[in-house]
């Protein structure tokens, strides 16, 4: 797969995805444009592929079809270290525009599905949220507001009643962007196989979850009133009376350690452990059917000295909006006086409340003996 075929394969996600949500807010005419768009990007897909195929069947020399055979994202970003030529197939490694002027650079593709690849060990909370690519800084969504009332009777010859007309939120995103300097030792960049992947992946991954958890955790927690449960049977209860039934479709319950703590530790009337074990996945507890998600204390703090909580559809109830992908950008000359090579990393995303009623947002506290 060549550039223009990992290009063309992106925007059809990310508009196949725009017009999903526009059908579940009943645009169907935006949904229905986007979709005649992806259709045409699609045939052009196709056209590419076939392209791409009959030129990879062309006869190449066998020096050439060493060398490709040998590329890998890492092996790249090194030779960009040392500004060394790429050859084509190291070229086509490169996703973005500016690939070619030696100057800023988007990470290899195998080299990103790597840091994807390891960012599940640290606990991303983008699992809880709905992620949609965007290629704007900005925008909005509009998200109805109230309760319909329902539709009023009447007599045939009757007027029929105006009253009640939907309303609707407004609720925007504007990208922020997210970055930190990578110090990377010449020594070190002279030898790519000593760690360098290791400890550019765990570097990066790490703050970037940080970061990526913290704003979910804050937009999921706006405007909400903490709801204080004690007990499991007050949660129990809490889930059965305070969330609409469609809500439970896709919900999970999310907690720290504390919170984990305090939920697997209490016990039913004939005491037996209120938490059931997943059968598909041993690892992870379920309570009233729903999934428990469970977050470092560091990460999602207590409040006032209890264990936060979230349950409900968290998905339907946060946004996370991510531009474009992972930018990567190599200088040898920031860090010239320590004989560093400063490698810098730069994302952008927003993350926004959608359906607030989709979860509940309070604290849980163990049962009183």
């Amino acid at each position: 797969m060549n550039k223009k075929m990992r290009e063309l394969l992106a925007q059809i996600e990310a508009k196949t995805k725009a017009a999903r949500l526009y059908q579940d807010n009943e645009d169907t005419e935006k949904a229905a444009g986007l979709m005649t768009e992806v259709d045409t990007l699609q045939k052009e897909y196709e056209v590419e592929e076939k392209l791409y195929k009959a030129e990879q069947s062309q006869v190449e020399p066998p020096q050439a079809a060493a060398t490709d055979k040998k590329a890998s994202g890492f092996g790249v970003i090194t030779k960009m270290f040392r500004k060394q030529t790429l050859n084509d197939t190291e070229k086509a490694l490169i996703t973005g525009t500016d690939a070619a002027n030696g100057e800023n650079y988007l990470i290899p593709e195998d080299v990103h599905l790597e840091i994807r690849e390891l960012r599940k060990s640290y606990v991303s909370a983008k699992e809880l949220v709905t992620v949609i690519p965007t290629e704007t800084m900005s925008g909005s969504f509009n998200f109805e507001s109230g309760t319909p009332a329902g539709l009023v009777a009447l007599d045939d010859g009757d007027a029929v009643d105006v009253t009640g007309d939907p309303t609707f939120a407004q609720k925007p995103f504007a990208i922020k962007l997210f970055g930190k300097l990578i110090p990377i030792s010449n020594v070190l960049k002279g030898c790519e196989k000593a760690g360098l992947m290791a400890y550019i992946n765990k570097w990066f991954v790490k703050n970037a979850v940080i970061s990526e958890n913290t704003a979910i955790f804050a937009a999921l927690k706006t405007d909400k009133v903490l709801k204080a449960i004690v007990g499991w049977k007050a949660l129990k209860t809490s889930i059965n009376k305070d969330l609409d039934p469609a809500a439970l479709i896709g919900g999970v319950i999310v907690t720290n350690q504390t919170g984990f703590d305090v939920l697997d530790s209490e016990l039913d009337g004939d005491g037996k452990p209120i938490l059931s074990s997943d059968v598909a996945n041993p690892t992870e507890k379920r309570f009233q059917g729903l999934p428990i998600k469970v977050y470092a204390d560091a990460q999602l703090a207590n409040v006032g000295g209890k264990a936060p909580i979230f349950y409900g559809n968290t998905q339907a109830g946060a946004y996370f909006m991510e531009k474009g992908g992972l930018e990567f950008a190599v200088s040898d000359q920031y860090l010239f006086g320590k004989n560093q090579t400063a490698f810098r990393v730069i994302e952008g995303f927003d993350v926004i409340q959608a359906d607030t009623a989709a979860y509940i947002y309070g604290t849980i506290a163990p049962t009183v003996a």
